[in-house]
């Protein structure tokens, strides 16, 4: 039987909770903006939540931009956008993680899902979006101060709930050319094989936000 990531941690649902905000964090149409900005209040003792050391009011948020010179953060040293193979091993997604400052260990995050209605159109099958509690207060307006102190932990850090969610992928579509995976694109008289690839997305480094999909790498 398929593994869920739900099994392992609470999923969220795409609309946040009955307060009104300015961006659904569950909307995975849109993208966190790179930068310490706020757009929510969020606590001084920033480092007793979880978050990147450094000044928060030293620039304003920014929109990712398609050019990959104007598209690294200015006030980060890592970031971007990253693909992978269908089969990263544990170490390899470890390192990765490591280079790109993710703190893989972090469990004070909510996580969200979306599945592709079209993913031949849409490029991918499925999307996992997770948001540190900071950045759900400071991006999203989505906690008050004392909901931000006693927002529950998840069983699963970032980097267990990656694995997981790439292993998961894995059961689903399997490892190497995939005829469930050609057929979920389309494809009239096999005019081309299918096997899975992942993508990796650091949306806010300083917040934390994390955006981890699968898709097809077409033969």
């Amino acid at each position: 039987m398929t593994e869920s990531i739900a099994d392992w941690v609470q999923i969220s649902p795409s609309v946040w909770s009955s307060k009104r905000v300015p961006v659904e964090p569950g909307d995975l149409r849109r993208f966190a903006p790179m930068g310490r900005g706020r757009i929510g209040p969020v606590p001084p003792d920033l480092d007793d939540l979880g978050a990147a050391p450094g000044n928060p009011d030293l620039f304003s948020l920014t929109a990712h931009h398609g050019h990959p010179l104007l598209n690294a953060p200015i006030t980060e040293p890592t970031g971007g956008t990253l693909y992978l193979d269908g089969e990263p091993d544990s170490a390899d997604l470890a390192a990765t993680l490591r280079l790109l400052g993710v703190p893989a260990d972090a469990t004070d995050y909510a996580a969200f899902i979306s599945q592709a209605k079209k993913p031949a159109e849409e490029r991918y099958m499925t999307q996992l979006r997770i948001v540190r509690r900071v950045a759900l207060a400071a991006l999203y307006d989505a906690l008050s101060e004392t909901e931000l102190r006693s927002f529950q932990h998840q069983p699963l850090s970032v980097g267990a709930l990656m694995g997981k969610f790439i292993e998961t992928e894995q059961q689903h579509w399997g490892t190497g050319l995939s005829s469930k995976l050609s057929e979920r694109f389309g494809n009239p008289g096999q005019r081309f094989r299918a096997t899975l690839a992942f993508g990796l997305m650091i949306e806010n480094a300083f917040y934390g936000v994390y955006r981890l999909w699968s898709r097809a790498w077409l033969l």
